[in-house]
């Protein structure tokens, strides 16, 4: 079998390097670009405490297609992944990605019997032949190898993504989980509304009681938050002085039913008197594709209710 072995080995030690995964990931993607004729080729891991599979990297994929394509456990493709097996398809139809081929490998990342994600490359007109699939598997072993290490790493870090004393998720987690949560309720056709809420006379509260106070505040507020929301909602402190909630299968009027019962319960806070409390809401529509866009507008229609 006809090998780069020094690019290999280089890109072996390049995984050796400290990068973020996005960065392992497109290192292995270009060695396998140097190594095969392809028409498209993509990368989907497994969404850490979920079930979807989303893509992670990809090369001639639309972005539109990237943002929007996932899988879940129940479907077809994932249900034949967990047979270990790398998937041989040899005419369109039976799995779809985004292009029509004439032959598509679909290779499983796995850690001893964790499914972690799976590869995809394909051909427009012609077939891998026996020594490019077995290239396809080495790489796709690596790729393994550099998922699993990736997330050991990130479980020791983990608490970094949280807030410490209120356990809610910092801005960049909360934004990709609402992502997660936005393509499933476009999937399924199902509302999603974004609330947001502020203190907009933060700094003046830190000259006036002093950070220390300004932060119980906050905590106070985000139990109640806590407290009200349903165990699919998720919530993010996404600016200092701001928390953003998604509320998946919610209208626009359930939320302002929600946040109105929650606004009552934080004005009865002690020292709330002293804050100006403000809220926002933005709703998914037909042309809604990223979550961050809702927060985007949430956040500039916040108003005293």
């Amino acid at each position: 079998m006809e090998f780069n072995l020094l690019s290999f080995d280089d890109m072996l030690n390049g995984l050796l390097t400290k990068q973020e995964l996005e960065e392992h990931l497109s290192h292995v993607v270009r060695n396998i670009e140097s190594e095969f004729d392809f028409q498209s080729i993509g990368v989907y891991l497994k969404v850490p405490n979920s079930d979807i599979f989303r893509i992670k990297i990809s090369r001639n994929i639309s972005h539109t297609f990237a943002k929007n394509s996932i899988f879940t456990k129940d479907d077809n493709l994932i249900e034949d992944l967990k047979l270990s097996k790398i998937l041989d398809i040899r005419s369109s139809g039976k799995y779809q990605f985004e292009k029509e081929y004439s032959h598509l490998l679909v290779l499983p990342l796995y850690y001893y019997d964790d499914l972690l994600g799976f590869i995809f490359i394909d051909k427009s007109t012609e077939v891998f032949d026996s020594e490019e699939m077995t290239k396809i598997k080495l790489f796709a072993s690596v790729l393994s190898i550099t998922v699993q290490l990736y997330l050991q790493h990130s479980k020791i870090e983990q608490h970094s993504e949280i807030f410490e004393s209120a356990r809610i998720y910092l801005s960049e987690a909360f934004i990709e989980k609402s992502e997660i949560l936005l393509s499933l309720m476009i999937r399924y056709n199902l509302e999603f509304t974004i609330a947001v809420v502020k203190i907009e006379n933060f700094e003046n509260l830190i000259r006036t009681i002093g950070g220390g106070k300004t932060e119980d505040i906050l905590e106070q507020i985000s139990v109640i938050i806590k407290d009200t929301l349903r165990e699919t909602d998720i919530i993010g402190r996404i600016r200092n002085n701001a928390f953003a909630i998604s509320m998946p299968e919610t209208s626009n009027d359930d939320c302002v039913l929600t946040i109105s019962r929650m606004n009552n319960e934080i004005m009865e806070l002690p020292m709330i008197k002293t804050c100006k409390i403000c809220w926002g809401i933005a709703t998914k529509d037909d042309k809604t594709k990223i979550a961050e866009d809702l927060v985007k507008s949430a956040e500039q229609t916040t108003k005293e209710i």
